[in-house]
């Protein structure tokens, strides 16, 4: 059995659905990650203790109200919409994860979110694509994704929901993610994968460095097709495959990045460290200088070396640092190599770019994803709450 999404209008956005309820199977089981940022929205807060004292049953998200910097009023709406919500449905109000995103700073409506709940049917069922749109806010288009793997012969699925556009950045971003999977998965084995995809996935996603806060990525399994997770190999390819399915779905934020243009896939290899590594994709990622010429489709591989070469506090050897744009050797020994060439200034055209970074002096990487930017991105965030 898979889970069940019914949308809804809360009243939150005008004549438009701004709610979601999931349904989540019997048997399933499922583990969240949520925001680092010290001003965590109360869904998110409530959240984090309701599942470590049940599994949940349902998952609850509203949009356009992120309900975060709301004090004890945002705290007793949580839990008036919790408490709503469980006589409705018949169950506890901590077997139920809520999740908000939009407009940080204003109380929710919820009078209205209150009595769009009381005249719920609850039994219109909702399509993948619909419950994607349920849960935007600036994006420009619905994420939603399915995937079919085999694995020692058995075809295992994914699919998934998610939403965010700006106020992207690594260690979660102002997005929201579903995603489900049927592979039977104890406890352990829940945890490791979800922090390993999210690490390589919606943790190393990046369109303007804000941190927001209401981030949260839910992992489901229904637990019906058993793989034996026990032998390494399977276990192995079962994370890639994963890896595989949230790398996909967490693209699509940085493809919808508010006024993005183009997705720009960062690798910096060979180095010492993996916390060097971390930092320089990063602080490239951060750029506005990278970024504005990322969107420009200007071939400048100098705005990269200058960045990386600010980072004072890590040791790099200039003579071993390789700079590849598409697969093209702009930089190596010190020196411009294939920089000015016409066949580079051809492939910055292309919606995805691709950069590497070898420092040439370790054994460690780092993947990172993020967007250009473009005057849209400033249009649209000089305007967001009015």
């Amino acid at each position: 059995m898979k889970s069940k999404f019914i949308t809804l209008q809360l009243g939150i956005k005008k004549n438009k659905t701004d709610g979601l309820l999931i349904f989540l199977p019997d048997n399933s089981y499922t583990q969240i990650i949520s925001t680092l940022n010290k001003f965590a929205a109360a869904p998110v807060i409530i959240s984090k203790k309701n599942i470590s004292k049940a599994n949940p049953k349902y998952i609850f998200i509203n949009s356009g109200n992120a309900n975060a910097c709301t004090g004890k009023e945002g705290f007793d709406n949580v839990n008036k919409i919790l408490e709503t919500l469980s006589s409705k449905l018949n169950c506890k109000t901590h077997e139920i994860i809520i999740m908000s995103t939009g407009i940080i700073g204003r109380q929710l409506p919820i009078e209205k979110i209150y009595k769009a709940i009381i005249n719920q049917k609850f039994n219109k069922y909702s399509s993948l694509k619909e419950s994607a749109i349920a849960i935007m806010t600036t994006d420009k288009f619905p994420k939603y994704k399915t995937k079919t793997y085999t694995i020692a012969s058995k075809k295992i699925h994914f699919r998934g929901i998610c939403k965010g556009a700006g106020m992207i950045e690594p260690n979660m971003a102002t997005m929201l993610a579903f995603i489900e999977t049927d592979v039977k998965l104890d406890k352990k084995n829940m945890k490791k994968c979800l922090q390993y995809c999210s690490n390589l996935s919606f943790n190393s996603i990046s369109v303007d460095g804000d941190m927001s806060t209401n981030d949260c990525v839910s992992f489901t399994t229904t637990n019906t097709i058993d793989i034996n997770l026990n032998n390494q190999k399977i276990l192995t390819k079962f994370l890639e495959c994963a890896s595989d399915f949230f790398i996909t779905l967490s693209s699509l934020i940085v493809k919808d990045g508010e006024g993005a243009t183009k997705v720009i896939e960062l690798n910096v290899i060979n180095s010492k460290s993996l916390t060097a590594a971390q930092q320089i994709s990063r602080k490239i990622s951060h750029s506005l200088l990278v970024k504005t010429a990322m969107y420009g489709e200007d071939p400048n591989w100098g705005r990269i070396i200058a960045s990386l070469g600010s980072l004072n506090d890590l040791t790099i050897d200039i003579s071993k640092v390789k700079l590849f744009i598409n697969d093209i050797l702009c930089f190596s020994d010190g020196i411009p190599k294939d920089a000015g060439s016409k066949k580079l200034s051809q492939s910055m055209k292309k919606n995805n770019i691709k950069i590497i970074i070898d420092l040439g002096i370790g054994k460690h990487s780092q993947s990172l994803y993020f967007s250009d930017l473009s005057h849209e991105y400033v249009h649209i965030n000089s305007e967001y709450t009015t």
